[in-house]
């Protein structure tokens, strides 16, 4: 903030001493006329001149300061203990002054100024812990020098000096706005680089908190599925068994006293077991499905073609069962997926539809299509549907819309599961919703598959 005041200062100051030594180089020097302006010098070049002795490397700012001065009208002498360390001009000049002595009239006086044989005198003294100075500048009364010269020419210097003085400061100012600029831009990218390093480290401190949000929701899920899964286990597995059970001590017990009973009661016996391995059997495939990927290898096949194939070998069984099946497909519909999974996942919408079909004879619609990059499979019954609210929960294990699992006898709850375990595994997605006016629909989407 002070650095360029005083660079100006000094370069006026510089300025204008200069021209003055190129003045006294050719002759004209500076002239001490009257009592004041010597007191005025002295009050300058006495403090100069110590400064300059003691400091041996400034003492050409000593010489300099003199030689402003004609040697001829002026003597400048330096004592140190009685010991001369400075003088310049003409000694004779101090001494016709007969002044000598009186500096011992008042030995405390710090500097005394006298007027004798036409001639000013200042004596001054300086007392330090190794030095006593006595400081003599003798001067000739001028009358009609060339201070008036000194004087015009003053004015010519110091317009010279504020010259040189607006080009330094346009030249300083020019530096150092280039100076400022080029560290500005610098500070500002750094700002920028270091505001745009924290948007992207609070961008990813977001995304890593909305990720863990994510994460802790999604464990919270399956902790929750997991529970329902442990308690879906644990009651459609104890139904059977104590079917079982209870039909196993009836033979033991001789409840079953005849040979019709017997083989009646072995009958439930070896239904209820079937159904518990037939339980089992989707667990396991449940809960390894895709840990199994490399013992399922994917193949390329015209998913069209297969629903056809599959529906024209089943037509039979399902008839049976009381279902009707319609295949809508079109050609060239290629997917990558394992047939053995991709068969599953039919044969259990399918059971579905058997199972809880409301009338005697149900109907399904498959329909195939391609849509974009994506083959979509449509599998639509018109069964009794689900409510609204329970179709997001639809596909979790042993989720029944009915809470009560009175009807556990239709099925397990693990069909739906299968199913999107199945579509996970083969990269596809898989969505419900009712049909109207009544009836579900699964809607399976598989990623198309390149044409060799």
């Amino acid at each position: 903030m002070f650095v360029v005041p005083i660079l100006i200062a000094l370069v006026l100051l510089l300025s204008y001493f200069l021209g003055l030594k190129l003045l006294a180089n050719a002759g004209f020097y500076y002239r001490i006329e009257t009592e004041r302006t010597l007191k005025v010098v002295t009050r300058v070049l006495e403090p100069l001149t110590f400064y300059g002795l003691e400091n041996r490397d400034a003492q050409y700012i000593v010489d300099y300061s003199y030689g402003l001065f004609d040697p001829k009208e002026v003597y400048i002498e330096v004592l140190d203990k009685g010991r001369v360390i400075y003088r310049y001009g003409d000694p004779g000049i101090y001494n016709s002054s007969a002044i000598v002595g009186l500096l011992d009239v008042n030995p405390e006086l710090v500097g005394i100024m006298y007027q004798s044989n036409e001639t000013n005198v200042y004596e001054g003294r300086r007392r330090t812990d190794n030095h006593n100075y006595v400081y003599i500048f003798s001067a000739k009364e001028s009358i009609g020098g060339n201070n008036d010269l000194l004087e015009s020419v003053s004015v010519y210097i110091m317009i010279v000096a504020l010259l040189v003085l607006l080009l330094s400061f346009y030249l300083l100012n020019s530096f150092v706005t280039k100076f400022l600029m080029i560290h500005v831009k610098s500070m500002t990218k750094s700002l920028e680089t270091a505001n745009k390093s924290l948007e992207t480290a609070n961008e990813s401190l977001e995304s890593a908190y909305i990720s863990l949000e994510e994460a802790n929701h999604q464990i919270e899920i399956e902790q929750e599925q997991q529970k329902e899964l442990l308690a879906g286990i644990s009651h459609d597995i104890r139904t059977p068994l104590t079917a079982i059970k209870a039909y196993a001590e009836g033979v033991r017990d001789g409840i079953a006293p005849t040979d019709e009973q017997r083989s009646r009661y072995m009958e439930i016996i070896l239904k209820r077991a079937n159904d518990l391995e037939s339980m089992l059997e989707e667990l396991f495939l449940i809960t390894t499905a895709e840990y199994k990927e490399e013992s399922r290898p994917k193949q390329k096949i015209d998913l069209g073609r297969f629903v056809q194939v599959f529906c024209e070998e089943n037509a039979p069984h399902y008839k049976t069962r009381g279902i009707e099946i319609e295949v809508n497909a079109e050609k060239d519909a290629f997917i990558k997926v394992n047939p053995q999974l991709l068969q599953r996942v039919i044969q259990n919408v399918l059971n579905n539809s058997a199972k809880y079909k409301t009338a005697d004879i149900g109907h399904c619609v498959i329909d195939v299509a391609r849509k974009n990059d994506r083959i979509v499979c449509m599998l639509s019954d018109d069964g009794p549907g689900v409510p609204p609210e329970s179709l997001e929960r639809l596909m979790r294990p042993f989720y029944r819309v009915d809470p009560s699992r009175t009807n556990s006898q239709k099925g397990s709850g693990l069909g739906l599961s299968i199913i999107r375990r199945i579509m996970d595994v083969s990269d596809g997605d898989v969505a419900i919703e009712n049909v109207k006016p009544h009836g579900l629909r699964i809607i399976l989407e598989f990623p198309m598959g390149k044409v060799d």
